[in-house]
């Protein structure tokens, strides 16, 4: 008898896993299905709701499928463990010889935004939908940073670049940087 309360017991739970795991999953789907929307309605009227808070731009990496907005540095929603961050050294691509900083996870969970960064090959594209303008940039250079809280950018001060953060997928002690070059606007 004692066995059998077990075995109900335990199926009880393996049921009520699944049940909450399936929502989760149905939760998150609905989630991106909001985001795709709202990056769509951002690259089609660039205009600003009194409904939502929009997005400031909006990177798009066709290599690996990667089509997301970006908040303002101002908003609540512009921290990596919600969104893509924009760090606050960023420049937006209208600035001459801007860098825009975008930093995000490379994980597994609904938030690694970055998590196929690791496929880019020198002089992929990159494209930055910002103030009614498509900025096309290609990847002239990856490298490693020790992951301390501080980042050297290595870039050259006299070009507009692109700037992507994230950390390294093999060493959880290195953060991997992506430098893009501004080749059209």
């Amino acid at each position: 008898m004692e066995k059998k309360k077990y075995k109900i017991l335990s199926i009880s739970f393996l049921l009520l896993g699944v049940f909450i795991l399936i929502l989760d999953f149905s939760f998150n789907k609905i989630n991106l299905e909001k985001e795709k929307y709202k990056v769509e309605k951002f690259l089609a009227f660039s205009t600003n709701s009194k409904l939502e808070e929009n997005y400031l731009g909006v990177l798009e990496i066709p290599k690996i499928n990667l089509k997301r907005g970006f908040y303002s540095l101002t908003s609540k929603k512009n921290h990596v463990d919600k969104n893509i961050q924009m760090i606050e050294t960023s420049m937006m691509p209208d600035v001459k010889d801007s860098n825009l900083i975008l930093a995000s996870h490379s994980g597994n969970s609904m938030i690694s935004f970055f998590k196929n960064l690791d496929r880019l090959e020198y002089y992929d594209k990159a494209y930055v939908y910002y103030n009614k303008h498509k900025y096309v940039y290609k990847l002239i250079d990856i490298y490693n940073e020790k992951k301390d809280g501080t980042i050297t950018i290595k870039r050259r001060k006299n070009q507009s670049n692109l700037t992507l953060i994230t950390c390294d997928k093999k060493d959880n002690t290195l953060q991997n940087v992506y430098i893009f070059k501004l080749i059209s606007d």
